[in-house]
């Protein structure tokens, strides 16, 4: 092999060289760009979920309330079937 041979070679390693690294720092900048997105809707989702806890928790709480409601209505409309049983007798 002569000089200009080497010369030649080397060159053209150097360009491909140069073409593979470029090629990987694109990929590196994509890849930083994608992670930032993942990253940026696991926020989204991670603040999604407080919300939702939060939603589930008031509805939890209003469930339970409406279910003490409706058992003081249900003794309340007891009490009063009964006291109208009792005056139906008292007037039979």
């Amino acid at each position: 092999m002569t000089v200009s041979e080497l010369e030649a070679n080397t060159n053209d390693l150097h360009a491909k060289y140069e073409a593979a690294f470029a090629h990987v720092e694109q990929e590196i900048d994509r890849k930083d760009v994608e992670l930032e997105d993942l990253q940026e809707t696991i926020g989204k989702l991670g603040e999604q979920i407080y919300q939702l806890e939060d939603e589930n928790e008031s509805l939890k709480e209003e469930h339970l309330r409406l279910r003490e409601d409706e058992a003081a209505e249900r003794e309340r409309l007891e009490a009063l079937a009964a006291a109208l049983k009792e005056v139906k007798l008292s007037c039979a």
